[in-house]
């Protein structure tokens, strides 16, 4: 069988031009094939290449391509922009491979048809004018290496299953996508991933640290200017030993940097853009163990502190400082985000300090605060109610509004409580109708102590910008909030109880995505958040909720490995080659691990009897013993007062007998958590077999911790008539043993309290050496 490519593909690296990634092209050449006969599945591939012709405009496009036309005379691999495979087996054939189309102003949708092209590796449109969705049959080519969709209009779920193990890059970057970052773990292809670019799209959620685990050949994560919220999962990105680019810009990632994204012998980052979101916190000092970084960006956030001045060097961001003179003053740290108390036109060099000194930086806190016309914040409360109503009036307020009114005193308007020094402390806004986002200004009234913004339509997200507030209670529920609250916001001092017993829980603020209670939130009411078991979309998904319309867990009639199945195929998830091994070694280890259980079973009970009767006759021989020196009788039937005691804890730390002597059953009981009452039958038992010579009340079958299997041994040895000519054997069928005699007893309740363990009314035994010890 021999195989002659006909297609030559250049897949070129990223290159960086001003603030956008473009991917060059890759190229493709095709031979000459004029000679070459059609096979039986020319037809059929040519009637799934022009499925992409569509409407007027698609014929008008094919009548300027080479081919592109059912019975035009032009062999399928000799149309314009097509690859194909020819394998020489009894007759020469020839399969596609490719298709090459990028900025040819086709318009059109991609069609399910395109995925009888199985033996398809290369799919390049970008640059077009490509509408719909991806179809599931084009997800599902298993020997796709290249899908490329840039800057088109694509719209619809980015799905989720990619049957191809073999696929390298998928470029979907500036179109109209939806739906979720990558979370199915089973999909084959995110171990071959190297490059994903999904910048310039509607995505939202967050991102799966177990997913990208499985991306281990990954080098490039683009995912700039989209939707997506959360924290950063620094540990699962850090672990990816090749990833070189990550582009988490212009989303609303809240969090801190995380310190885990700079692991030790795993830093081969060599750019990393999270400028314009949420984050909080400092950049980690970890991050100087970025050798090979020269871009880095995070202007843009609400960090604060300083940067390390390790990382502060020429080598960092320097594209900005190539037009200046070599003897310029330069500010390495500059060049990574301004300084707090300063400002920038793009937030980072040149910067220029925020008039006012120290007292502009309570204002101006964060690194890398941008404004073009260099503009630091100096909010007055008016100014920021201003920006509050304005952000929040896109539909009007229900009842009216004030806020609008210049020369009404701030603390006369609606909703809004001041203090003795007319500072704002209060603001209550509860069901008026507000739409729109809360703007990070709310966050600079210093002074507020409460805000209650519930029962509105408000969208976004939770500024952490109030974590400068001095906010006590927080009520943000019934609205259509996104994301998670910001950890810092989480960890404030007595918000809604936060800190108490040094305690803090972000559900007292608000529920989580898909969870609800009546009030929202956990706060004082102490009504824990419920799941709701609705089927939102992400982009529905709200945090707060006080009500969702499927509260109960639906029924579930157990695991049905062909239901499953089914289930599979009729998502795309075809099951391969792969998933019929694991099911196998499944199962196989299942059907090992019952065997040994069951072998380990009948070994117990096959041990020999004549064992069992010898160490009857050894107890015998030791209860005789001591009941020669012993003045109450050793029947079994005798009625002792005395309750039993199990500790859960191995005999061997209660120590030697000397130790023991001096401590009580109460100082036992008050050490030892776990301690219940034993049976009545077995507490008779193990004392009518006490050993003589000082050895206290013990069973035979207590542990089998060695320390207490020498004690015991010697214990015994020292209480047998040298008659007994047998071998002793404490082996490990004692425990066979002990099972027996606890099927015999009955159980008895226990009850303990705070003060130590209740006992019966009966009288106690203070001496630890005359309580049985039963474990």
């Amino acid at each position: 069988f021999v195989v002659v490519d006909t297609i030559a593909n250049t897949h070129k690296p990223p290159t960086k031009i001003g603030n956008s990634l473009q991917q060059q092209s890759s190229s493709s050449s095709t031979l000459d094939n004029s000679n070459m006969p059609a096979n039986g599945s020319d037809r059929d591939e040519q009637q799934a290449l022009l499925s992409l012709i569509q409407k007027v405009e698609g014929e008008e496009w094919a009548s300027t391509k080479k081919g592109w036309k059912l019975n035009s005379g032009v062999p399928v691999c000799e149309w314009e922009g097509i690859g194909c495979r020819i394998s020489v087996n009894g007759g020469s054939t020839a399969t596609i491979t490719s298709i090459n189309l990028d900025n040819q102003g086709l318009s059109a949708t991609l069609t399910s048809e395109l995925g009888s092209l199985k033996d398809l590796e290369e799919l390049n449109v970008k640059g077009n004018l490509i509408t719909g969705s991806i179809p599931q049959e084009v997800a599902n080519l298993e020997k796709l290496f290249s899908l490329d969709l840039t800057n088109n209009q694509v719209s619809g779920p980015l799905p989720q299953w990619w049957g191809s193990f073999s696929l390298n890059k998928l470029f979907l970057a500036q179109n109209q996508l939806t739906g979720e970052f990558f979370h199915n773990i089973y999909s084959p292809h995110l171990q071959s991933m190297q490059e994903v670019r999904l910048e310039n799209n509607k995505l939202v959620g967050t991102l799966d640290g177990t997913t990208i685990m499985q991306m281990q050949k990954i080098e490039t994560i683009s995912l700039s200017q989209n939707d997506f919220s959360g924290l950063i999962p620094g540990f699962q990105l850090g672990s990816l030993p090749g990833l070189k680019f990550l582009y988490l810009d212009n989303n609303e990632f809240v969090g801190p940097l995380p310190s885990q994204l700079a692991q030790s012998g795993k830093s081969s980052l060599e750019e990393i853009w999270v400028q314009s979101n949420s984050l909080s916190g400092t950049v980690p000092a970890s991050y100087v163990r970025f050798d090979m970084l020269h871009d880095f960006f995070v202007d843009g956030n609400k960090l604060t502190g300083a940067l390390p001045l390790q990382l502060c060097s020429a080598k960092l961001n320097n594209d900005f400082f190539n037009t200046l003179p070599p003897d310029a003053e330069r500010n390495y740290c500059e060049y990574i985000a301004c300084p707090a108390g300063s400002v920038g036109k793009e937030g980072v060099y040149p910067c220029s300090v925020c008039p006012g000194g120290d007292a502009a930086k309570l204002e101006n806190p964060y690194l890398g605060k941008s404004n073009v016309n260099l503009q630091c914040s100096a909010y007055s409360q008016r100014d920021i109610l201003r920006i509050f109503y304005e952000s929040t009036s896109q539909r009007g307020w229900s009842g009216g509004s004030d806020w609008d009114d210049s020369t009404k005193d701030v603390c006369q308007m609606t909703g809004i409580t001041c203090d003795d020094h007319e500072n704002i402390i209060k603001i209550g806004l509860k069901n008026r109708n507000l739409s729109g986002t809360i703007p990070d200004a709310i966050g600079f009234l210093s002074f507020l102590e409460t805000l209650d913004l519930s029962d509105n339509n408000l969208e976004g997200f939770i500024p952490s910008d109030l974590r400068w507030t001095s906010l006590t209670r927080l009520d943000i529920s019934g609205n259509k909030l996104r994301g998670v609250l910001p950890p810092l916001l989480c960890m404030m001092q007595e918000l809604n109880g936060n800190g108490e017993n040094n305690v803090y829980y972000c559900d007292r603020i608000a529920c989580p995505a898909n969870t609800f209670n009546t009030f929202g939130h956990h706060g004082y009411h102490g009504e824990p958040c419920q799941p709701c078991y609705d089927v939102q979309a992400p982009e529905e998904a709200y945090i707060g909720q006080k009500k969702c319309s499927n509260r109960q867990k639906p029924p579930s009639d157990g695991f049905d490995w062909k239901k499953e199945i089914e289930t599979l195929k009729e998502s795309g998830a075809n099951v391969n080659v792969f998933s019929k091994v694991a099911l196998s070694v499944a199962t196989i280890a299942l059907v090992m691990l019952v065997f040994l259980l069951g072998t380990r079973c009948m070994g117990g009970k096959s041990q020999p009897q004549g064992r069992h009767e010898r160490k009857q006759m050894l107890r015998q021989r030791a209860v005789s013993s001591d009941s020669g020196s012993s003045s109450s009788g050793s029947d079994d039937d005798e009625e002792d007062p005395t309750p039993g005691y199990s500790d859960d804890v191995e005999l061997a730390s209660v120590g030697s007998a000397t130790s023991r002597s001096s401590r009580n059953a109460m100082d036992l009981i008050n050490q030892h958590k776990g301690i219940a009452l034993s049976r009545p039958q077995k507490v008779k038992k193990a004392i009518s077999r006490r050993l003589p010579q000082a050895q206290g009340i013990r069973t035979s079958f207590s542990n089998i911790n060695v320390n207490s299997r020498k004690q015991r041994l010697k214990g015994s040895r020292r209480s047998i008539d040298d008659g007994y000519d047998g071998v002793v054997d404490f082996g490990d069928d004692d425990m066979d043993e002990q099972d027996e005699e606890e099927e015999d007893a009955s159980s008895v309740e226990n009850n303990f309290g705070e003060e130590g363990a209740s006992v019966p009314k009966k009288k106690r035994q203070t001496d630890l050496l005359d309580i049985p010890m039963i474990s």
